[in-house]
């Protein structure tokens, strides 16, 4: 038996009828960019988020630079991330003309937690872009008190983690989403919400940066005058329509990531040579991720198995060549570590339990 590194559930016989039904809306309807169905998407996610209001963009990238945009950064302006996450959040940055500042992961875990953060902060800083990486919200809380405590703006990249959640003392469960001054979403096909094609969001609780959103996102057009130079970056309505239906099903999906993902921990708890991530409380579990000291041997032996893996990131920001030449060389050994050994299982709402039972006794058999 071959098990997949994921399998979309849209594929699912009920899922994929309603997208059917979906799409035949959006053709009678001769409304196929922005419009009705991307307002009731936005509607619908803004109550999930809390006290809020989210605009639909056409990926998670263009999410990223227009949140940046927002903040009408200037150069020589700083903003911190973590140099572990996807390139996307780097090139956000540059291009909205201020500076990246790399910093490290935590030695323990993949995430950048407050502790890594604070160590990059200057006078030069604005604002900090936090990466709840593979679904994991457990940073979000003392980060947000560091921007608060310092005066600096709070960016939440929740592109793997919507569905998350973390505690804070004075506002118990904030749901992903919800914790930065501006939030963005990603729902490529992978994510715990996923579209059948490219589509993503930002959301704030700050109408008037989402109304500069709205204008932003199609051309600077506010009514009959383009007030400034913006972007063609509108949700077409066929992955409003999907995720409309997928925020229906979203919970479901959730729950089955984590069952899925405690199955895995207690099936390979006891293996020595490599480190399993923490189930956390609000972990969406997007992704799944080990690290392994012999990652090259156990993956090749993984797709023997017929088992397939994926790493994250193979190289991380601050080894990229894009990165280099402005920058020079950094040295941030936690996320170069953890580079060399991440190793991500399968996992995703449509797995069998004979799928997950043939990944734990591959995972097994590899390290033995």
């Amino acid at each position: 038996m071959s098990v997949p590194f994921f399998r979309s559930s849209w594929k699912e016989p009920e899922a994929a009828d309603r997208v059917s039904t979906a799409w035949t809306r959006v053709l009678d309807s001769g409304c196929f960019i922005l419009g009705p169905a991307v307002q009731r998407f936005e509607t619908a996610l803004a109550r999930r988020l809390g006290p809020r209001q989210v605009v639909g963009v056409n990926s998670g990238t263009d999410a990223l630079v227009l949140a940046l945009r927002l903040l009408d950064l200037k150069p020589g302006d700083e903003v911190v991330l973590p140099s572990y996450t996807f390139f996307a959040c780097f090139e956000a940055v540059l291009r909205s003309g201020a500076q990246p500042v790399l910093c490290d992961s935590a030695p323990d875990d993949f995430i950048a937690r407050a502790q890594e953060v604070a160590a990059k902060l200057t006078p030069r800083t604005r604002a900090v872009l936090a990466v709840p990486l593979f679904g994991d919200a457990s940073a979000l809380p003392g980060i947000a008190q560091l921007c608060r405590d310092n005066g600096l703006i709070l960016v939440e990249d929740a592109a793997q983690a919507l569905g998350a959640h973390a505690w804070a003392p004075d506002r118990g469960r904030v749901p992903v989403g919800g914790w930065g001054d501006l939030s963005t979403m990603s729902f490529y096909p992978t994510k715990t919400l996923g579209a059948i094609g490219d589509a993503g969001a930002l959301s704030s609780a700050r109408p008037e940066l989402m109304e500069r959103a709205l204008s932003l996102r199609n051309h600077g057009l506010s009514g009959s005058v383009h007030a400034e130079v913006g972007y063609n970056s509108r949700m077409d309505a066929l992955q409003a329509e999907v995720l409309l239906l997928g925020l229906e099903f979203l919970d479901g999906w959730l729950a089955r990531r984590q069952a899925i993902a405690r199955h895995y921990l207690a099936g390979l708890s006891d293996l020595h040579g490599m480190s399993l991530p923490a189930d956390r409380e609000g972990h969406a579990w997007n992704c799944f991720v080990l690290r392994c000291a012999r990652r090259g041997d156990v993956q090749a032996r993984l797709a023997e198995a017929g088992v397939e893996t994926k790493i994250y990131y193979e190289r991380p920001i601050h080894r990229q060549p894009a990165c280099r030449p402005p920058f020079g060389e950094m040295d941030l050994p936690h996320a170069s570590a953890h580079a060399r050994e991440a190793l991500a299982l399968p996992i995703f709402p449509g797995m069998h339990e004979v799928e997950v039972e043939r990944v734990i006794a591959a995972v097994r058999q590899a390290v033995a």
